[in-house]
Parts: structure tokens; sequence; C-alpha cells
């Protein structure tokens, strides 16, 4: 009978123990994902940035370009 209460007791230090490591397991994956959504929203705000420092850029270009075709006609014209 002593033998069946020893086992007993090891089998529910064995199954906190293997609650302990599920539990630690669990908490380092939910580490890890929090990491990785981090990185993905710091890429994202990246991306972001680079699209509008293009669009600018590509407004301004075309800002310039229209101009240099307005002073173009615009000195056509005076020609005439």
């Amino acid at each position: 009978m002593e033998e069946i209460n020893a086992l007993r007791d090891q089998l529910r230090t064995k199954e906190a123990e293997l609650l302990t490591v599920k539990l630690e397991l669990i908490e380092t994956k939910i580490t890890t994902l929090q990491k990785d959504n981090s990185d993905m929203e710091e890429r994202l705000r990246v991306v972001e940035m680079s699209r509008v420092r293009f669009e600018t850029l590509a407004w301004l270009a075309f800002g310039g370009g229209a101009l240099s075709l307005i002073n173009v006609i615009t000195f056509l014209m005076g020609k005439m």
C-alpha cells in the first residue's frame, strides 16, 4: 500500500512538473509571437514611409516637369 501511495506522489510530482514545462512553453510562444508582431509592424512602418517619400518625390518631379513645360510654352508664345 505504501508503494502505491509513493507512486501516486511521484505521479503528482511529475504531472506538476509537466504542467510547469507546458506553461513555460506557452509563455515562450507568446513572447515569440509578440516579437514577430512587433517586427512586422516596424517593417510595415518602414514600407509606408518609403511609399510616402516616393510619392512625394514623384509629385515634385512631375510638378517640376509641368513647370518646365509651362515655361517652354510661355517662352514659345513670347517668341511668336
